[in-house]
């Protein structure tokens, strides 16, 4: 059987659960229980520190440990919540930098990891760790990520687990998730309930408000904060100890490490302050001297500190309720979930709101969020193949219409940096170490216990070799009626048709979804609170205008702001316009959103065929992505011009550049800095101009001016050109440079006139120009070479003068049929 993890991806602790006889249960880490610290660090010899083991490294050298990486994932290093994110960690963390496409990069020892890499490797742990204990391989995830998590991010979330050797069957919001757990529990004859979600975590504030029936869960509305949790109330309490001790001690001089001890011990006081009215606080050694902070802290101290926060989430909880067009009264049942929502102040506040009496304190809220991840993976009744979106049979490995893998694939960990890959993985993407030759390990199955007579069985036994009960776990819910453990996906039992307790989910987006307009401003496609999956794609119609070979973008952005880039960056979409699309079109564009809430894009022009494109979701700054589009659009120009004037190995070079751009513009990281790829696009361009107008000129000026050139210049143009061609054959651009040099020089020395002549007489020659305005040229320079060859110089210079007049209007008529510049081009909202 295809076994599937819930696992609910935390910004301070990780939870895995897993559905046993139909019911969730929590696969614990360690004998102790309990969940995985979402820590990742490197020792002094780049060993691998994953949990608990990484939190320990911490006070001996805090820059090799990364915590909290949730916050990043998904972002651009210079969007605001990312800096407010990295005030908050303190300076004794590890060194945090913009990556080569806006991203964000961390670094442990000598290598620089992305949040998703981070985040994979905590996952590959879980992973690990649950098949060892268990003694089941698990190719298949349910992960949870907060309900306010922007599209973006559950993209990275989804990635994150991919790489760490999982199929993602579904990113599930945590409080739904919570409400899942708490459904199962219930009794089936209970009437619908209306049922909010307080979900204060370690990083993350969630509120979601849901009604709740055997077979219903239904989601009505959601919000919060991705940047409000208990780590900020550490970091309070922990800023307070800090000035005591300063205030103690005028002399005291920190030490590498003191921040993280200090911290450790605000902790630990918070959770004592929730079952205490007061605790001591000790952390030592501190600073050069040995210093031993010992401090009590009572709970009306540490509410001081943190009753704002707390506040905020009060009123980002009321605004929720407001928003789903209810009242406080309306809510049946208050569900806290979160460590930090057993905080005695939380309790307090949401009291006052809603009533003592709705507050539900039975469910654990540090698991229950894990449990309903394991619960989602019975109520799948299909899977959507990440490849052509088709429907695909839970029991199938593969997509039976375009292959693509339906189960995690087998995952290998770099020797160097750690990073699962993979198997068959070539390149470690972080410290390009060789994984060709390295074997996933594959978990040793366990004897299957039966559970009528306890006997041991074979892995894969079917029935008990003692009494004959049948072993097969249907990976669906028990029934409560009849006990038995149903097919994954089924909301009535298949044996005695009672309800089940809960069925899949209908969620609703947090936020609007809309698209950048060409002035700039956001047009919004999907309003906030519209269910998801959406059955059918949502249309909207605009216009667009171009010109063939002008690339259309449609940039999704999630939020309400303008103009459009204050909003997170969902990602883009890209289409070249053909020759058929040309002029001013009526462009519809349909989103769909899928279980994941992840974005599908499709364009028509004029009521044609819709045709879809692959939605990228950039991770680069905005100035990142239109300096790319700037570079990529002189590239096409150039191609589009000058393309049956180029060598086959130049062709190669320039197209090989101009795709790394598009794929940069598309939304790819280019793989090495953006900079430096943009400053050798530039270069390389430049070149190349200058070696096409270099070679023109020495085959030019030969052939139209010889008569009025030093031999001495006539005879270097000539071996220029034969020089030239060689080097562009050969596309070596650095020689042909320097050459091009030379024959700059040469066009400088023989001046303007004599440049314009020789422009004027090769455009006549060719018929580059219309006819009458070419005879005037062919005239005048008849008239030149007579003057030329009879030695009168008077004349010469008259027929040079009313070449260079002609020259002009060789110049403007050249204006008029030049290649219109390739642009980038967006939707015009529709005028009516």
């Amino acid at each position: 059987m295809r076994r599937t993890l819930g696992i609910d991806l935390g910004t301070t602790n990780s939870v895995v659960a897993w559905l046993k006889g139909g019911e969730p249960e929590v696969v614990s880490s360690s004998p102790e229980g309990g969940g995985t610290p979402s820590a990742v660090g490197l020792t002094a010899d780049d060993g691998l520190l994953v949990g608990q083991e990484a939190l320990n490294w911490v006070e001996r050298d805090a820059t090799r440990v990364i915590t909290t990486v949730k916050r990043l994932m998904g972002r651009q290093f210079k969007d605001e919540k990312v800096q407010q994110a990295l005030g908050r960690m303190g300076d004794d963390g590890p060194d945090i930098t913009e990556g080569p496409d806006g991203g964000v990069l961390i670094r442990l020892g000598e290598h620089r990891y992305t949040p998703v890499q981070i985040s994979a490797i905590i996952l590959r742990r879980l992973k690990r760790d649950a098949e060892t204990r268990l003694g089941s391989g698990f190719d298949r995830a349910v992960i949870t990520a907060p309900a306010y998590f922007g599209e973006r991010q559950i993209a990275a979330t989804r990635e994150a687990g991919r790489l760490a050797g999982f199929h993602v069957v579904r990113v599930l919001a945590e409080p739904t998730s919570a409400a899942l757990a708490h459904g199962v529990g219930r009794a089936g004859d209970e009437d619908a309930t209306t049922v909010l979600v307080y979900d204060l975590g370690g990083g993350t504030f969630d509120v979601s408000i849901l009604t709740l029936m055997p077979g219903v869960v239904d989601v009505l509305g959601v919000g919060g904060d991705n940047l409000l949790g208990g780590t900020d109330f550490d970091s309070s309490l922990a800023g307070h100890l800090q000035g005591l001790l300063d205030a103690r001690d005028a002399a005291y001089e920190a030490l590498p490490g003191d921040a993280a001890k200090i911290r450790k011990a605000a902790e630990r006081a918070k959770i004592n302050l929730s079952a205490e009215s007061s605790t001591e606080v000790i952390a030592s050694p501190l600073g050069a001297s040995g210093m031993v902070l010992s401090e009590t802290v009572d709970r009306k101290e540490l509410e001081a500190l943190i009753s704002d926060r707390i506040e905020q989430t009060v009123r980002l909880t009321l605004s929720t309720v407001a928003g789903a067009s209810l009242r406080p009264e309306d809510m049946d049942q208050v569900l806290l979930v979160g460590g930090s929502s057993v905080i005695p102040l939380v309790r307090e506040q949401l009291a006052e709101v809603f009533g003592r009496e709705k507050l539900r304190t039975d469910v654990d809220p540090m698991t229950c969020v894990a449990l309903g991840a394991a619960v989602q993976s019975a109520l799948v009744e299909e899977l959507e193949c990440p490849g052509c979106r088709a429907a695909c049979p839970l029991d199938a490995d593969a997509c039976p219409g375009c292959t693509a893998p339906l189960m995690g694939a087998p995952t290998v960990e770099c020797p160097t940096c750690h990073v699962p890959a993979p198997e068959g993985t070539g390149e470690c993407p972080v410290c390009a170490f060789d994984l060709s030759g390295l074997a996933a390990e594959r978990p040793t199955p366990s004897p299957v216990v039966c559970g009528e007579c306890a006997e041991e069985n074979a892995p894969d036994a079917l029935e008990c070799d003692l009494c004959g009960a049948e072993l097969r776990d249907g990976g669906g819910l028990k029934c409560a009626k009849c006990s038995l453990v149903n097919r994954p996906g089924l909301a009535w039992c298949s044996y005695c048709d009672a309800e089940l307790p809960v069925a899949a989910p209908s969620d609703v987006t947090p936020r609007p979804i809309g698209v950048r307009t060409s002035d700039g401003t956001l047009e919004i496609l999907i309003e906030a609170g519209t269910r998801y999956p959406t059955e059918q794609p949502v249309r909207h119609d605009f216009q667009v205008t171009a010109n063939p070979g002008d690339m259309l973008e449609i940039a999704l952005h999630e939020g309400d702001l303008q103009p459009a880039e204050r909003n997170d960056l969902c990602g883009v979409a890209l289409y070249e316009m053909t020759e058929g699309a040309a002029g001013t079109k009526v462009l519809t564009i349909a989103v769909h959103l899928d279980q994941d809430r992840s974005i599908h894009v499709e364009i028509r022009l004029d009521g044609a065929a819709f045709s879809a494109a692959a939605f990228r979701r950039n991770l680069m700054a905005p100035e990142f992505r239109r300096r790319a589009r700037e570079v990529h659009g002189r590239f096409q120009t150039f191609l589009a011009e000058w393309r049956h004037e180029l060598t086959r190995a130049e062709d190669t070079v320039l197209n090989e550049t101009a795709n790394a751009l598009e794929r940069v513009v598309r939304g790819e990281a280019p793989g090495r800095s953006l900079d430096t790829l943009l400053e050798e696009a530039d270069v390389l361009l430049v070149r190349q101009q200058n070696i096409r107008s270099a070679s023109a000129l020495s085959y030019r000026y030969p052939e139209h001016v010889a008569d009025l050139m030093p031999q001495e210049d006539s005879e270097a143009m000539r071996r220029h050109r034969t020089a030239l061609r060689v080097a562009r054959e050969a596309a070596d651009f650095e020689h042909g440079h320097k050459i091009a040099d030379e024959v700059m020089s040469i066009r400088r020395r023989l001046g303007t006139d004599l440049f314009q002549v020789m422009n004027a007489l090769s455009f006549a020659s060719h018929n580059g120009v219309n006819a009458a305005l070419q005879q005037r040229i062919q005239r005048a320079g008849d008239q030149l070479t007579e003057a030329v060859r009879q030695g009168d110089l008077a004349s010469a210079d008259a027929a040079k003068s009313r070449i260079t007049d002609l020259y002009q209007d060789v110049r403007r008529a050249l204006d008029e049929f030049s290649l219109p510049e390739r642009k980038t081009v967006h939707p015009r909202r529709m005028v009516h």
